[in-house]
């Protein structure tokens, strides 16, 4: 599967809910976390539907569950957002070693700090039996983070969406590795 880079259509439009297991449904699962795995230059961490032009409400992680575990593949399908924290925080926790600003597959290079929630509640269905279940989760953390913003990607929004909401800075990543403020007017054509 391909990723989609702004400004593809697919980005900005609502994903529909998924209603019924087929063997569509099924290989398209497979192939999108698979497409996540094989992601490099970034390494992606999460991936929705819509980046990869399909409008349904899915996304995919690829992450450690504890520090110094390999990374293993979640999906959710249809997930809502039941509960959050009251604060908000613009990067991760000292006690988390990740980067503060998040990047995205479908604007590579680009990265920024983005306001997110702590700990989010959720519901979301898996596919058992050949039928979606419904199952609720707690997630903190990078997690919770990573799963907001694929969340964010089934709404049509983009993490620099908030860049220009809340006047955030966003940075472009050069060849070398360098990081360098752009000008947010770029951003509106995304």
């Amino acid at each position: 599967m391909k990723v989609v880079t702004v400004p593809h259509p697919t980005l900005r439009a609502q994903a529909l809910p998924v209603e019924r297991v087929d063997k569509k449904l099924l290989q398209f699962v497979r192939d999108l976390a698979q497409t996540l795995q094989k992601a490099r230059h970034p390494k992606g961490v999460g991936l929705a539907a819509p980046q990869v032009d399909k409008k349904w409400r899915i996304l995919t992680t690829f992450l450690p569950q504890t520090e110094g575990q390999s990374a293993i593949s979640k999906v959710y399908i249809n997930p809502v957002i039941l509960r959050h924290s009251k604060n908000q925080i613009l990067g991760l926790t000292a006690s988390d070693r990740q980067s503060r600003d998040e990047g995205c597959l479908s604007l590579p290079g680009l990265y920024g700090p983005v306001p997110r929630y702590e700990w989010i509640e959720l519901t979301y269905d898996l596919i058992q039996n050949q039928q979606l279940v419904s199952h609720q989760a707690k997630l903190m953390n990078f997690e919770a983070r990573v799963v907001q913003h694929e969340i964010d990607h089934l709404k049509g929004i983009l993490f620099t969406d908030y860049s220009l909401q809340y006047d955030l800075p966003v940075y472009r990543e050069d060849k070398s590795g360098h990081f360098e403020e752009i000008d947010k007017s770029i951003l509106e054509t995304f």
